[in-house]
């Protein structure tokens, strides 16, 4: 069977397969250092971290950049790099209604913490008050469960003492 009569699908079902795994191995080799350095970046910004390590994460945040263009031919898309970095889409490990409400106040209190902590290095009055607007929205919904789980732990019947038993003398 000559080339040309070979199916099409065939021979594109192994180029499409070729593309994606070199796709989804570039994705992989430029999420690790880009968490990395925004890791750093946030615990520096809260007064630990390693300062020192910046540049060298920079630096391999760059070469990363450079091997995805260099195999794929573009540059990593906005979706990528959101999804890569943001909290809002991580898994939810919930399993009540209760506990997912919880999950998302913390989640909401971590959000506006960070947009309080990046308005406040770029001086940006009217962004950190929304942050620290979203930051006490999702701790209100933790105090409020705080203070339904103590009244409904006050609620409980306390069991009753049981009367001591009395012992018969031996013979």
């Amino acid at each position: 069977m000559s080339e040309d009569q070979k199916p099409p699908h065939i021979r594109l079902a192994v180029e499409n397969g070729q593309t994606e795994l070199a796709r989804r191995t570039a994705e992989i080799d430029l999420r690790w250092p880009l968490k990395t350095l925004a890791g750093n970046f946030i615990r520096i910004v809260r007064g630990a971290g390693s300062p020192a390590e910046l540049g060298r994460q920079c630096a391999e945040v760059v070469q990363a950049y450079r091997d995805y263009h260099a195999a794929l031919g573009e540059w990593p898309s906005s979706h990528l790099i959101s999804e890569t970095l943001s909290l809002r889409h991580r898994e939810n490990h919930a399993t009540s209604d209760r506990a997912w409400e919880w999950e998302e106040a913390m989640r909401q209190m971590v959000a506006g913490g960070l947009q309080v902590a990046a308005s406040q290095l770029l001086k940006q009055n009217t962004q950190q008050r929304a942050g620290e607007s979203e930051m006490f929205d999702g701790l209100r919904v933790i105090e409020k469960q705080r203070s339904e789980n103590a009244a409904a732990r006050m609620q409980k019947p306390k069991p009753k003492p049981k009367k001591p038993v009395k012992r018969r003398p031996k013979p």
